[in-house]
Formats: C-alpha cells, sequence, structure tokens
C-alpha cells in the first residue's frame, strides 16, 4: 500500500478534485438540482485517470532511462520497489475504476462526454507513451492545461448544467493554468537531467528564465482572469498573498529545492479554488 501511495503521487491529485468541485458550485448557482452523486462520479473517475497517467508515467520514464537519477520524488518501479508488471495492473485497474465512475457521468453527459472521456484515457498512457509521448515532445504543459482545465472544468459543467458560458470558460482556464504550475515546477526541477536522457520536455527547450517566467505567468494570470469575471472586489484575490512568495521562490530555487514548490503549488490550488467558490456564491463574480 505505501508503495502504491507513492505511485501515485498524492500531493498532485487535488489538480483532479479542483476543477468539478468550482464547477459543481457554479453549476448549482445556475441550476439548484445537481445531484451529490454525479459530483463524486466526476471527481473519482478524474481521479483515477490520474493516478493512472502517474502509474504509466513512473513505469514508462524507467522503461526509458530518464529516471536512473532523481532529484524529484521516489519512482517505485525504478527503485526496485515494484515490478514493471505489478505498477502496470495498477494502472489499468485505475483505467477500470474510471470507467466504472464515468457511467453515470457520461450517461448525464451524452456523446460528447464519452469522446472526452475516451481521449482521457488513452492519453493517461499516450502522456509518456506509446506515438504520442507527449511528455517527451514538449507538449506536457498543453495536456494538462486542456485536460484539467478545458476537458475537466467545461466537461463537469456540462454533465452538471447542460451549459457552457464565457464566464465558465475563463473558470476552466484558471484551473488549467493552476494545474500547469505542477508540471511546470516538475520539469523545472528535472530540466538538466531530463536533457542528458534526451527528454525534450518544454523546460528543456527553452531558456531556464524564459521557463521561469511561464511558471510564473501560470500562477498570476489566473488572478487577471479573475478580474475580467468580477465587479469591484474579489475574494479571490486574496491567493496573492501565497501566489507573490511563490513566484519569488520559483526564480531562487533550483534542483531538489525545487520539490517544496509542489507542495506550495497544491495549497496555492487549494486556497484559489475555496476563494473563488465563495466569490461564486457569496462574492461579486457575475
Amino acid at each position: 500500500m505505501k508503495n502504491f501511495i507513492i505511485a501515485s503521487r498524492p500531493k498532485t491529485l487535488i489538480v483532479s478534485v479542483a476543477p468539478p468541485m468550482v464547477a459543481y458550485f457554479y453549476g448549482l448557482k445556475l441550476n439548484n438540482q445537481i445531484p451529490l452523486y454525479l459530483l463524486l462520479c466526476t471527481i473519482f473517475s478524474a481521479m483515477l485517470i490520474q493516478m493512472a497517467t502517474n502509474f504509466f508515467n513512473d513505469l514508462i520514464d524507467h522503461q526509458k532511462g530518464s529516471d536512473l537519477v532523481r532529484v524529484g520524488p521516489q519512482r517505485v518501479t525504478a527503485s526496485g520497489l515494484v515490478s514493471e508488471s505489478t505498477i502496470k495492473s495498477w494502472a489499468y485497474g485505475s483505467l477500470v475504476g474510471a470507467l466504472l465512475f464515468a457511467i453515470p457521468v457520461v450517461i448525464h453527459g451524452g456523446p460528447i462526454i464519452l469522446i472526452l472521456g475516451l481521449v482521457s484515457l488513452y492519453l493517461s498512457y499516450g502522456y509518456t507513451g506509446g506515438i504520442v509521448s507527449l511528455a517527451y515532445r514538449g507538449l506536457g504543459e498543453l495536456f494538462v492545461f486542456l485536460f484539467f482545465g478545458l476537458f475537466s472544468f467545461l466537461g463537469s459543467l456540462f454533465v452538471f448544467t447542460q451549459t457552457i458560458s464565457i464566464t465558465s470558460t475563463v473558470l476552466a482556464c484558471q484551473m488549467g493554468l493552476l494545474a500547469v504550475t505542477f508540471i511546470g515546477i516538475n520539469n523545472l526541477r528535472d530540466r538538466e537531467l531530463d536533457s542528458k536522457v534526451n527528454k525534450r520536455t518544454l523546460a528543456t527547450r527553452m531558456s531556464v528564465t524564459s521557463y521561469r517566467l511561464l511558471i510564473a505567468c501560470t500562477i498570476l494570470i489566473p488572478y487577471f482572469l479573475s478580474a475580467l469575471i468580477a465587479m469591484g472586489t474579489s475574494i479571490s484575490f486574496l491567493g496573492l498573498l501565497i501566489a507573490v512568495p511563490f513566484c519569488v521562490l520559483i526564480f531562487k530555487k533550483e534542483g531538489r529545492d525545487l520539490n517544496v514548490g509542489l507542495k506550495i503549488s497544491a495549497l496555492h490550488l487549494i486556497v484559489f479554488s475555496i476563494f473563488t467558490i465563495l466569490d461564486i456564491n457569496y462574492g461579486r463574480l457575475l
């Protein structure tokens, strides 16, 4: 069980919970009749897809030799803690669980949600493996933005309310950008090692300063977007108390010292999501 938890990377799983949770409360403002079980099924399905992605990532990075030296959290396959067959079974088991939880979600969402779900299931493997191998082509950030932003938030909202609006699209972009912060921290931390093993992440294709600026943008742009959909003051701007020092840390830390950034990324996303939910229900969000 300990190795299963390590490989699932629990610090990052908040990116699966936050988008449907915020979408649910935004949906309640539009429609008070949203069954709670739909939210739970959406969250568990998204979490299991992310866990499968993490398991495949652990396995495939080991097979490609990009985990020979680690400065990030421990990888269970490369460390010899579990066999390749074991972590592969965890990945496929997670996908089966995701499919089961997705049944009521697809029933309510229809063909569009089915298509998005099938694409997401495949990309849980294609993120690091197969012909696509997004992480090795510098497309990891784009995948995370699309999956945890547009797919997860807008898909969840469509299931809950059958509607999508400009405001909800802005909210989806905010969730997507904050999710990209996680992969940005990972890729910045691993930049030098990834270059040595020819793992061509976006961080290895850009200068270190430019990539740090990109991460800072994923942290700060959500607040500019909040200004577009709010009247007067907005509760979510209190999150800048974390965001600004976080950006400073991004420019000062490197290598193993950036691991603390994952914890701050999770805290920042949680705080931003809670404040946004408060804005939606009690603040001045349009």
